[in-house]
């Protein structure tokens, strides 16, 4: 492929989509590690240059899921490790440079204290503000995926009183859908896959259960209570899948740049005991290393080390539909 050019200008664009090639912009995203998948590459020579046609062009997220195999209390110590050795490496750095540029100590040790406060406290309050939404969020979801799975035990219950051959046709559909849910559902949620799966097995109950005319007042009542129990039902799932895939990046951004502020502001001190100086730092960059992995844990609900597990749909299948 040494003989190809990429084209990278409007002009050679251009050039390249009138000669009726299909041209695949690269796609730049920070935060994510990608990688690409091209299929039937092809040429288009213009003024002379050979530039690369990527008529098929794939990109993927990386999938970042084995970073969840090492054990939670290990990664817990290699982040706090990694923030402490960073703040530590960057004050050795520029400790020499800080002490020509500010002087002896005290040197502006006062002035930014005052900033250092400041920053601290807003990042602090932020930092913390975020755990606890994260934190709430996971125990939010893991009440909804109960409900979920209570909502579908009454459903189960329900149609379990229909006359055959209603009956049998409805709770084995039930039965093959919550399988599902426990069996392909949940580990594509642990990779951070929306499954959709469940949409076909559902409408498939759907149809089934609307198909179904009861002919007794009681009866009636059953089914009503059924329909009822199922939108709510169909609701509760809807609200689990939403909380797949939690989009973050921009909150990532906000808690690395505060960190770096506060450990570069750290660095500007100038204290004559470097062995204090440097535990400090170390404390201090451990500290936010500790925070970021608790928003790290619980940021997506479904994965992790602390991720919400199907228990609750394989207690509904081990008592109720086996």
């Amino acid at each position: 492929m040494g003989q190809f050019e990429i084209p990278n200008t409007p002009q050679q664009l251009s050039l390249c989509i009138k000669a009726n090639k299909k041209i695949a912009e690269p796609n730049y995203r920070l935060l994510e590690v990608l990688f690409i998948a091209i299929r039937h590459l092809n040429s288009c020579t213009v003024a002379g240059h050979k530039f690369i046609i990527l008529e098929s062009i794939q990109i993927h997220s990386m999938d970042l899921s084995w970073l969840y195999g090492i054990p939670a209390f290990l990664f817990f110590l290699l982040v706090i490790l990694f923030f402490a050795g960073f703040s530590v490496s960057g004050y050795m750095i520029v400790r020499k440079r800080v002490e020509r540029w500010l002087g002896e100590p005290p040197a502006q040790n006062e002035v930014i204290s005052y900033y250092i406060a400041a920053t601290g406290v807003v990042y602090g309050i932020t930092l913390g503000l975020i755990a606890v939404g994260v934190w709430e969020n996971h125990i939010r979801v893991s009440t909804k995926v109960e409900e979920e799975s209570a909502t579908l035990s009454a459903l189960y219950r329900d149609v379990n009183s229909y006359p055959e051959p209603y009956r049998g046709k409805l709770t084995g559909k039930l039965k093959k859908y919550t399988r599902y849910v426990i069996d392909e559902a949940w580990p594509l949620q642990a990779k951070g896959i929306i499954p959709s799966g469940g949409v076909d097995l559902l409408s498939e109950f759907q149809q089934s259960l609307f198909e179904f005319e009861p002919g007794t007042e009681a009866l009636k009542i059953i089914h009503t209570n059924c329909i009822y129990t199922y939108n709510e039902y169909v609701v509760l799932r809807r609200l689990r899948i939403q909380n797949v895939k939690v989009d973050s990046h921009m909150i990532w951004w906000v808690i690395f740049f505060g960190g770096l502020a506060n450990l570069i502001l750290s660095w500007l001190f100038v204290v004559k005991n470097k062995a204090l100086h440097v535990l400090m730092n170390a404390l201090l960059g451990a500290l936010i290393g500790a925070l970021i992995f608790l928003i790290l844990a619980l940021d997506s609900p479904f994965r992790g080390w602390f991720k919400v597990s199907s228990e609750p749909f394989e207690t509904t299948y081990r008592q109720l539909m086996r």
